[in-house]
C-alpha cells in the first residue's frame, strides 16, 4: 500500500507541474511587431563541441557497463 501512495503522489505533482506551466504558457503577450529586425542566432563550434563530448562520454559509460556485465 505504501508503494502506490507514493505513485501517486508523483502523478499528482506531475499533473499540477503540467496544469501550470500551460497557465503560464498561455499568459505571455501577443508578441513582437512584424518591424522587428530577425537576428540570427549563432550556432557556434562550441555547442558542437559539447555535443561530441557528451557523445564520446555516453559511449564510454556503455562501454563500461557492458565490460561490468560480462
Amino acid at each position: 500500500m505504501y508503494t502506490i501512495s507514493t505513485k501517486l503522489k508523483v502523478i499528482l505533482v506531475l499533473v499540477g507541474a503540467l496544469c501550470f506551466s500551460v497557465t503560464v504558457a498561455l499568459a505571455q503577450g501577443p508578441g513582437f511587431d512584424e518591424d522587428v529586425e530577425d537576428v540570427p542566432v549563432p550556432f557556434d563550434g562550441g555547442v558542437t563541441f559539447i555535443t561530441a563530448l557528451a557523445a564520446g562520454y555516453g559511449i564510454k559509460k556503455i562501454r563500461e557497463h557492458k565490460e561490468k556485465t560480462k
